[in-house]
């Protein structure tokens, strides 16, 4: 052994070591993120917003998005979380909180940004009872279990409310709605899009398109009014024999066809200027404690039975 060398104990050695691997380890570590920061505890990237805010009571989101999938889930904290990304450098995602109001908004920068370039999507997380504010011109706009009120305004976007309570509000030019197992008041324009209705609770729902269809399978409430209005739109509605509802449906130039047994009260009859095959149906079931109104001008309205 040569000279100047000193001999170690193995120990020694593999303390070193490990020290070493300990302290990467406590420098790669991230930080918790703060309040309006990103997820990581680092700057967001370019195309990337990761942010939460802390609210205190009944929060507020509103967005503004030209194009996009918007996703909204509710959970057990006093936070607002907001992911967004999008691909493209003509667009910026911008969050900000005044109180307890969340304002979500994509920024336009350049004017020759192509429809493509638009799109930004947001994953958002938000206490249970938050109502939410939502435009989202294409694209889609998913909410679940969120119980506050919800108002969404789209021109091409599909829209999914399951489990939602509160006082809805769905405006679309051709985009569809889906309203699963929603509790409270709901009401539904457009133009030439069309909505689906499933096992919702309402005592005031209104839904009205010129040429989208219409569909109602769900409870009626008591004392309930259910109204349902296209131009040329089909509208179907599944009725039993053990709801309680007064029911009158009228289509002026399309046909109106019955597959309950409503009671003897009820009939058909032409309205006046009226096509050929044209009908009303007037009639009830039960104690007919809530009222439906299904009205199209040349659409085909059918009243299915349900078991």
């Amino acid at each position: 052994m040569s000279a100047g060398h000193t001999i170690r104990p193995a120990g020694w050695t593999l303390s070193i070591c490990a020290l070493a691997l300990m302290t990467c380890a406590a420098q790669a570590a991230p930080a918790g993120p703060a309040a309006g920061s990103d997820r990581t505890g680092e700057p967001a990237g370019p195309h990337r917003l990761d942010k939460r805010f802390t609210v205190d009571g009944r929060a507020m989101v509103t967005l503004r998005n030209a194009q996009g999938t918007i996703v909204v889930n509710s959970w057990q904290r006093s936070e607002v979380e907001i992911i967004a990304n999008h691909a493209s450098e003509g667009v910026e995602v911008d969050a900000m909180q005044n109180g307890n109001r969340i304002e979500l908004v994509t920024h336009v920068l350049r004017d020759d940004v192509s429809p493509a370039e638009l799109q930004a999507d947001y994953e958002i997380y938000v206490p249970e009872e938050t109502e939410l504010e939502i435009k989202n011109d294409s694209g889609s706009v998913r909410v679940a279990q969120v119980y506050a009120d919800v108002s969404v305004d789209t021109v091409l976007a599909k829209v999914e409310l399951t489990d939602v309570s509160g006082d809805l509000t769905v405006r679309t030019v051709d985009g569809s709605f889906v309203c699963t197992r929603c509790v409270g008041k709901i009401e539904f324009v457009s133009t030439s899009g069309g909505a689906r209705f499933v096992q919702t609770v309402s005592r005031s729902l209104h839904a009205q398109t010129f040429s989208g269809t219409l569909f109602y399978d769900g409870p009626f409430s008591p004392n309930g009014y259910y109204k349902l209005t296209t131009t040329s739109g089909p509208i179907e509605l599944a009725l039993s024999e053990k709801d309680s509802v007064k029911l009158s449906a009228h289509s002026r130039q399309g046909k109106v066809e019955n597959e309950v047994n409503l009671k003897p009260e009820s009939h058909l009859f032409r309205l006046p200027g009226a096509s050929k095959g044209s009908s009303s149906l007037i009639g009830t079931t039960g104690a007919g404690l809530a009222r439906v109104e299904l009205t199209s001008f040349s659409g085909k309205i059918l009243v299915r039975k349900r078991d």
